[in-house]
Formats: structure tokens, C-alpha cells, sequence
């Protein structure tokens, strides 16, 4: 079994065994992330905000209510928060950044990560620094969140997904292009088996082909 998100072992059995019966994706996030620049305008790294479907967030926050009030606050789901961001370290945390055709490396997340829950939604609050600060104004910078196995299926929010830090250049802008709509003969692929899907690892980049495509663009004229 996958540890994806690195939650945990129990809900994790739970929520896979109760979408066995369905076709990947087996959990749905809506992504917010914001754009670090540094003082000198380069991209330093992402602040992400990934909220989780209400299904798979109702099994992860099992127990978590230590004090029985009925909610969740940042103190007690500070332990499924640093599991979480221990293993997405596995996984690139499903965040792949380029400039040009070149891979831009990240470093691990910073400190300061959090879980928030709200309406019955899990919410995974972190900053993912760039291992070398870049300058947008001298070549294309791209990135996509994605899982490359499509266990996770990652979409951008409605309301402004994705933002450039105050401090981010004048001219610079963001743009998602979003994957072309599946063929119905691509469409198929949907329907492959959960035996196809748990032959996928990581380098195999399947999700790649359903993940929207950020553009960071600079009019430098």
C-alpha cells in the first residue's frame, strides 16, 4: 500500500479499502499556492495550501480530537501535520519546477507547517523553499503539482490559485494552462486496473498528463 501524505496507517487501510472499488484518483486536493520572491525579485520558493476532500479528511482526522470539543486546532493535528511533510519528501512533495527544459531543486519544507480544518476539510499549510533563488526575468519558469502515480488528483482552487508574492517584479504575472480534455480513446485509461496503478512509482510520471502547467512570466521591456 502506498503511504501517500504519510497520514495515518489506519486511515489510510480505511480510505483505501472503502475506494478499492472505484477508478484512481482515490483523493481529491485543491491547491492554493502563493510565489516566494526574495528582496532581490527571484523566486525563493512556494507557500502551498492543499485542502483535502471531506471524505478522505474525516478518516485522517480520526482521534485527533483530544480534548472532545468537536473541533480540531492547529495543536492537536501538529503530529499528522509532521507526518505528513516527513514523508512527502518521498514523493518531491508532488511539486516539479523547471526553468526552461531544466529541473529547479527544492530544499525540504520550513519550518512553521501547519494542519488547519474547516468545514470539514483538512488544509496542509507549508513553504517550499527553492535550493537556489531564481530570477524569473531570465527564462521560463514553470511548475505543476501532481502525483505521478494519480493515487492523489491535484486541481487548482477556484479563487485565486495561484499568486506572486508583494515583492515579486513589476511585469511579472502568473498563467495556468490546463491539460487538454482526454480523447475518448485517451479516456480509457481511466478504467485501467488498480493492478496497472500500483505498478507505478514515482519516476513514472503518468499524473503528469492531468496536472495544470504555471507559468511565471516577466515583460522585461
Amino acid at each position: 500500500m502506498k503511504t501517500i501524505l504519510g497520514l495515518a496507517a489506519a486511515a489510510l487501510v480505511i480510505c483505501a479499502t472503502s475506494f478499492a472499488a472505484h477508478a484512481h484518483p482515490h483523493v481529491w486536493v485543491s491547491t492554493k499556492t502563493e510565489v516566494v520572491h526574495d528582496a532581490q525579485g527571484r523566486i525563493a520558493g512556494f507557500r502551498h495550501h492543499w485542502t483535502f476532500d471531506e471524505v478522505f479528511s474525516t478518516y485522517a482526522a480520526q482521534g485527533m480530537d483530544k480534548n472532545g470539543d468537536g473541533k480540531f486546532d492547529r495543536a492537536e493535528l501538529a503530529e499528522l501535520a509532521k507526518v505528513n511533510i516527513t514523508s512527502l519528501s518521498e514523493f518531491d512533495f508532488f511539486t516539479f519546477a523547471k526553468v526552461g527544459e531544466n529541473s529547479v531543486m527544492l530544499n525540504p519544507p520550513e519550518e512553521g507547517y501547519y494542519l488547519s480544518h474547516e468545514n470539514g476539510q483538512l488544509t496542509l499549510h507549508f513553504t517550499l523553499p527553492l535550493k537556489t533563488p531564481l530570477d524569473a526575468r531570465k527564462g521560463e519558469f514553470r511548475f505543476a503539482i501532481y502525483d505521478p502515480t494519480y493515487f492523489v488528483a491535484f486541481s487548482p482552487a477556484e479563487e485565486k490559485p495561484v499568486t506572486l508574492a508583494r515583492n515579486a517584479p513589476n511585469g511579472c504575472a502568473a498563467s495556468i494552462e490546463m491539460p487538454k480534455p482526454l480523447s475518448a480513446q485517451e479516456s480509457t485509461l481511466m478504467d485501467l486496473s488498480e493492478a496497472f496503478f500500483n505498478e507505478l512509482g514515482p519516476g513514472s510520471d503518468f499524473g503528469a498528463q492531468f496536472a495544470p502547467d504555471v507559468l511565471i512570466s516577466c515583460n522585461t521591456g
